[in-house]
């Protein structure tokens, strides 16, 4: 493991160029160099789940975070990180129209929304397109005279997530003010991922947010290993970051531990050390020197 003396110049870098530390000159090789450059910065965010200081972010290239809810619960709030609320469903649906309404946002200079979350899966969201239009006419679209920007229900990937969508906006019929596509997508094939965002810029006409991604296989194959994570994200990140129409983006997911049903691989934050370190800290003195996938910051590595 790398000293605490040798990370304090490494400088955080969202789109996975290298972290320079001051025995670089020593011979100690680079953890990871992204492949090509980015075009597009700031598009990058978090999907906060809390555990770990998200304050080490401000001043670097993620630029927003979402919480799955209503609140930050960081407090106090980072000053350099737009928080973006979400109406997850209709089980929070009091609570997010306590917390955001034409007050808050102008209070908290709120920019965006987030519509609901999967709202075709039973355990998320789980309702029909019908009463997603009647939640949204509710709770969301009076909130435009705030001068916000609304995103879409973010519907999980597969051809039930386009169909949900469709219909949502058949039954809005012109009266759902959507500023951006919000979506979701799980699998470990690059090209597949990067078609499905085409299809749902062309079919929908608008910018896309992808507010859940990774390199994560749903359906009883195999898994991601560690080199595909990378390569995937290579593919996937540099294509966003150069696509005009895809807006923001966000790795699945910042937090201390994932869900059970998730590939550990990919994690952004390693359990076994300090929550501050998004990388896969036991691998720094490993022969494994492609670290760092997504995130490269290192910080109060223990």
């Amino acid at each position: 493991m790398l000293p605490a003396s040798a990370l304090a110049s490494c400088l955080y870098a969202i789109y996975l160029i290298p972290c320079l530390y001051s025995d670089l000159a020593a011979g100690r090789k680079l953890p990871y160099t992204r492949r090509q450059n980015v075009s597009a910065p700031l598009k990058a965010g978090l999907g906060w789940g809390g555990g770990g200081n998200i304050t080490q972010f401000e001043g670097h290239e993620v630029s927003w975070y979402f919480t799955w809810s209503p609140r930050s619960w960081v407090v106090p709030p980072p000053k350099q990180l737009e928080f973006v609320p979400q109406l997850w469903g209709n089980r929070d649906a009091e609570l997010f129209s306590s917390v955001v309404n034409t007050t808050s946002i102008a209070a908290n200079g709120w920019k965006n929304i987030l519509g609901m979350n999967e709202p075709q899966i039973p355990d998320q969201a789980n309702m029909s397109a019908q009463d997603g239009v009647q939640l949204w006419k509710a709770r969301l679209e009076p909130l435009k005279s705030s001068g916000v920007r609304l995103g879409s229900p973010a519907t999980a990937s597969g051809p039930s997530g386009k169909l949900w969508m469709q219909e949502f906006f058949s039954l809005c019929a012109g009266t759902c003010t959507v500023d951006f596509v919000a979506l979701h997508w799980y699998g470990n094939v690059a090209s597949e991922f990067i078609d499905y965002l085409e299809d749902f810029h062309d079919t929908f006409q608008r910018p896309v947010w992808v507010t859940e991604y990774s390199c994560q296989n749903f359906v009883n194959g195999a898994q991601c290993s560690y080199e595909e994570i990378v390569d995937f994200l290579n593919a996937t990140q540099t294509y966003m970051d150069q696509t005009p129409w895809v807006e923001r983006y966000a790795w699945f997911g910042a937090m201390a531990s994932l869900p059970n049903n998730v590939n550990n691989l990919t994690a952004l934050m390693d359990p076994s050390q300090s929550n501050d370190c998004i990388i896969r800290c036991s691998d720094l003195d490993g022969d494994n020197h492609e670290l760092t996938y997504y995130l490269q910051y290192l910080h109060d590595i223990i």
